[in-house]
This record gives C-alpha cells, structure tokens and sequence, in this order.
C-alpha cells in the first residue's frame, strides 16, 4: 500500500508510532554503519575508550539528571496540559540546577572520580557537556511525543545521528586524536543540537523556577531513582568489571557485541516512545483490554525480529568489525535476547509512573541489579569474559517477572497475557540456542530461518490492525 494512503487511514499515535520507529531506525542504522569504520580504523584498546566513557555516561546521567525527563513527565504533562511552555521551562531550570549541582561536587572530587572511572579530566568535562544537552533533547523530544509532532523528533534523531559519527571520522583524520575523537564528536554534536532548543524554551517561557513543578518532578523522580540506576548497573556492571579485569581491548570487543545485540532497541525504544503516553490513557480510561492485546502482538514481533538478528549474527559481526572482534561472537545471542525483558520491564514501570507509586517500581531493579553485581563480581574472575552477557539475560529476565508481580500489586491486573508471553519468550530462547548451535553452518541457519518469514509478515499484519484500532 502506498504511504499516501496508508498514513491517512491511521490514528495520530499510530503515526507517531511509525515516525519514531523509522527515524530511530534510520539513526540505528547509521550508527550501525559507523561502527565498522571504526572498528577498523581503531584498534580494540583504542574503540575501548568509547564503550568505557558510555558506561560511565549512563551511570553518571541517571544520578545528575535524576532522570527527570524519563517516564514521570508524561504524567506532569498530563497534568499541566494547559500550561505546557511553563511546565517545560520549568523542568529546563531543574535540569540546569542538578547539571549544575552535580558539575560542582565533580570540580570538588574529581581527582577520586577520576580514579573510580579511569577516564581523566578533559574527557569528563565533555561527559558533563553531554549530560546537559542530553537532558534538554530529552526534554524536548518528551514534549513532542506528547503532542504527537512526530517530525520534529524524526529529524532531531537523524540530524544527531547523522552528524557525531561523520565529525569523529573528520577528526580521527584531520588530527592525531585517535580514541577521543567519537567522545569529542558526540559531545559538541549534541550540544549544537541542544542549544537552539534550550534558547526556544526560555523564549516560549522564562519560568525556570516554578516550585509546584519541581516539587513534583523531584517527589516522583527521587523514589524511581534507583529504578534507573539498577536498569543501568545491570548492563554497565559487566563492563565496568571487563574493563577492570581484561583491560580496554576486552571491552572493546564486549561494545562490539553490545552494539549488534542491542540493535533492536531501534524498535523496542521507537515503540515505547509512543506506547508509553498510549498506555497512560488507557490505563486512565481502564482498558486494559486493549493494552494486553497490544503488547502481545508486539512482544511476538519483537521475538521474531529477535530471532531473525539471530539468524544472521555470524554475517553481521564479520560486516561489523575485523577479525580481532569475531571471539565475541557467542556473547551477541543473549545480548540480542535481553531486549524482551527490557521492553516489557520499561512497560510494566509506566504503572508506577502512572499510579504515582514509584517506590514500588524501583524494588524489583534494585532486587535485579543487586544480583547481577553479586554475580559479575563473583564469577567474572573464573569464568570467561563473554559469559558476562549470560548474566545480564538472567538479570533482565528476573527483573521483568518481578515487575509483574509489582504491576499486578498496584492494578490487580496486569498489562500483559503472563503465561502466553513467557511462553513466548522461553520459545524464543530455546529457538535462539538452536540458532547459535548452528553458527558456522550458514545452510543449517538459513533452514531454520524460513519459517520466521510467514509469522512476521502474519504478527507484522495482526500489529498493523492493533494499531490502526
């Protein structure tokens, strides 16, 4: 069908759906193309910089920013619907006083943090730059899901995909900076992008401070603090401890697996950039009918997508990287399936978002990366490295059954079909296992692939008429 006639026939949210999806997918993919340029340009303890420098920008983003553009402000849009200039400005003055904030205690102990983290200076000076003007896209793109201008975000997304991987190769051959040159790219990228946005805002509306506003932000984003800080540490504890343990080359080859495994995170995130204010309003209307049919054809698409990078892991890890990154191979296949569990976990927390329970919320990934620390920490030293993306499954997979449970508590029902999706999943991974059993028969793969064509064209269509509906 043809785009002019299929985008009339469905409902602004099922567009935004479709825009955010795709621009995500056009930035996934360019970073994707990325990252063969460099990992052949760079050594693997130079490309290690990179994924260590990322490690340490998630862990300190959660504690600068305290996530206050994460979930909980679509509930304060909702909220501030009639003013929403001012609640943006006002969540912009909070941002800038926690950078701020934040900025200083570095200045103070920076000696110590540079120890902790391995990274100097000059190159946590960047991180910070990067924070804020994360944070301000955040915001601004947060804003623009809510109102549905899905164009605005389809380009922001491509312009900063577009332009960091092009400026970091500019600088690896115009300069002799070699490992910094993606984390300079990144950061001044991000933070031309973020300036003409932040100086939109203060001209819509110069209230910066506006108590009610950061009161509520700072009493609903603090208890889902450790929310965010376990969902990172259950991904960053295992690089961080690479990077301890094996040194950068490890890590990275570790990225390189990161990288291809997660890249379906271009449909689990463009998906809950919409779902997640979708879900707010049915949950307000009491439809959890709808919701659960939506997230089982959507957990199904997302397992068969799963299975189908499965398929071909082998190939794309040659097209990634050279042959020094091809030992990480058998740590992609758990990567790749972690995105099942996180998609249904960061679903099931918009009902603490929503019932304004966050407290509860935040348990079960504390719960989660409490024992994935527990275990990095204690096998990593006797086991190989590579096991580490084992870990990581397990740990994702516990937090998503707890996060039922939680969900469950707060509603009584539960936005999903529990028994079908778990079913679902453990078919997934065991269909996963067959498919890495046979990597290096490409006949055998493409066998055991086929049948995954007819069902995704079939939870491709039944997903198409759930979100016209």
């Amino acid at each position: 069908m043809e785009k002019a006639k299929l985008l009339p026939s469905l409902r602004v949210p099922a567009k935004a759906s479709l825009w955010y999806v795709g621009s995500s997918a056009i930035a996934r993919l360019i970073g994707a193309l990325g990252t063969p340029i460099f990992t052949r340009l760079l050594t693997p303890e130079e490309y290690g910089l990179y994924p260590l420098y990322n490690t340490w920008l998630g862990i300190f983003t959660v504690i600068a920013t305290l996530e206050v553009t994460g979930a909980v402000i679509y509930r304060g849009f909702q909220r501030h619907a009639d003013s929403c200039d001012d609640f943006t400005c006002s969540v912009l003055g909070l941002i800038l006083t926690l950078s701020a904030s934040f900025s200083l205690i570095y200045a103070i102990f920076r000696t110590e943090i540079n120890r902790m983290t391995g990274l100097n200076t000059s190159v946590t000076s960047l991180m910070l730059m990067q924070i804020l003007a994360s944070a301000i896209l955040s915001l601004y793109t947060a804003k623009a899901r809510f109102e549905y201008r899905y164009r605005s975000v389809a380009i922001l997304n491509i312009f900063t995909a577009v332009a960091a991987p092009l400026c970091a190769v500019g600088i690896i051959y115009i300069t002799d900076i070699r490992a910094k040159a993606r984390i300079i790219a990144s950061s001044l990228t991000l933070t031309a992008a973020a300036l003409p946005i932040f100086l939109k805002i203060i001209k819509e509306s110069p209230k910066l401070f506006y108590k009610p506003v950061w009161k509520y932000l700072l009493s609903r984003s603090l208890p889902l603090l450790p929310h965010y800080f376990a969902m990172t540490m259950i991904l960053k504890v295992g690089e961080i401890s690479i990077n301890k343990l094996y040194g950068a080359s490890a890590l990275g080859k570790y990225s390189v697996a990161l990288s291809l495994g997660m890249a379906l995170t271009v449909i689990t995130g463009g998906i809950m950039s919409a779902l997640a204010p979708w879900m707010m309003r049915r949950m307000k209307d009491g439809r959890f009918d709808r919701i659960r049919d939506l997230m089982l054809v959507l957990t199904k698409l997302i397992c068969i997508s799963c299975l189908g990078l499965s398929a071909i892991i082998p190939e794309a890890l040659s097209l990634f990287s050279s042959d020094a990154y091809h030992s990480i191979l058998p740590a992609v296949y758990p990567i790749a399936l972690c995105v099942i569990p996180t998609f249904l976990s960061g679903a099931l927390m918009s009902g603490g978002v929503y019932y304004e329970k966050s407290w509860l919320s935040a348990l079960p990934a504390i719960i989660s990366a409490t024992v994935s620390a527990a275990l990095t920490f204690s096998l990593l030293p006797i086991i190989d490295y590579r096991f580490v993306s084992l870990l990581t499954l397990i740990s994702y997979t516990a937090l998503a059954v707890m996060n039922v449970f939680v969900f469950t508590k707060m509603a009584h029902q539960t936005p999903i079909y529990t028994k079908k999706t778990l079913v679902i999943f453990l078919l997934t991974c065991a269909y996963a296992s067959l498919l890495f059993a046979f990597h290096s028969v490409l006949i055998s793969r493409i066998l055991l692939a086929l049948p995954l064509l007819p069902l995704l064209i079939n939870v491709s269509l039944s997903a198409y008429q759930k979100i016209k509906e």
